[in-house]
This record gives structure tokens, sequence and C-alpha cells, in this order.
């Protein structure tokens, strides 16, 4: 299911705590193409996503970036990021969730494509085969991106 964003055009411009407590922008650069992934340690789809964003942020092209967002706890993030093998930007999101609250997230994991003008391109909830395949190519990863050993479905709800 693609996010449809009409009422939230541009990507809000928010800083959140890293593992660290530092707060930091959720977006990269300006003028750089960002890839937001909002995901929980305890979704069983955001486990499945989150290596492949993983993959995103290794393989990406100049002028792009990745941020993952965790509704989790500094403790918990850490623990979940050594688990997955993940190395990649985080921000940490705390309850209340004001963030997804402002982008009417129904769901974990969702994806945003922010292009370099801080407009939402493109969101995608759940894991979707083809909505990833369409984001590496706008981030400039070059193909194929998934390969038969991934075994990746081709949807699964959030």
């Amino acid at each position: 299911m693609t996010v449809s964003t009409p009422a939230f055009p541009a990507f809000p411009k928010v800083s959140l705590p890293d593992l660290d407590g530092t707060s930091r922008p959720v977006l990269g650069a300006a003028g750089s193409w960002n890839l937001v992934a909002v995901g929980h340690s305890d979704c069983g789809t955001s486990r499945l996503l989150l290596p492949y964003v993983q993959r995103l942020h290794e393989r990406r092209g100049p002028g792009s970036s990745v941020v993952l967002i965790l509704q989790d706890d500094a403790a918990t993030a850490r623990d979940f990021l050594k688990e997955l093998a993940l190395d990649l930007p985080v921000r940490l999101e705390p309850e209340p969730y004001a963030l997804s609250r402002e982008l009417a997230l129904t769901t974990v994991p969702t994806l945003f494509l922010v292009s370099p003008a801080g407009l939402i391109e493109r969101g995608s909830e759940g894991f979707q085969r083809a909505a990833i395949e369409d984001l590496a190519q706008r981030l400039g990863v070059p193909g194929p991106f998934f390969v038969p050993a991934d075994a990746a479905p081709a949807l699964r709800p959030g």
C-alpha cells in the first residue's frame, strides 16, 4: 500500500535524539535525497524490512542519505541494532510519537522518500518489494537490488 501524503507534502523539519541523546536533524543536508524509515523493535515487519534499509544505506548514490527512526528507547534500540547488524544513522522517537502523529502514520514500518526540496515524493507502508526496488533506483543504488537468495516476499503488511 502506498502512503497518501497530500496533506503533508513537505517532510517536517525536526530534530530527534540519536542513540547518545544528542538532538540531530532527521533529514540530511539540504539539497539531498533522503530516505526516512520509521520502525519499532517489536514489529516483525520492521525486522524484515530494516536489513534492506541497511543495504540501501550502504549502496546509496552520492547526494542521498538514509536515516532510521526507531520508536524505542536507547537501550532497546541498541540491542535491536546489534541483533540485526544494522549500522545506519538512527533517531529515536519517544512516546507520544509526535512526528509520527504529524505524518499521520498508521503503521510501522513506513518509508518516506524526501526530495532535495524537502517534499515527500513517496511513502510506503509495511514491506513492499516493488516499492523498495523503486526507492533503490531513486537513491542511485545499482541494480538488481534484490537477489534470489534474499527470498524476500512481495508484500508483508506492517
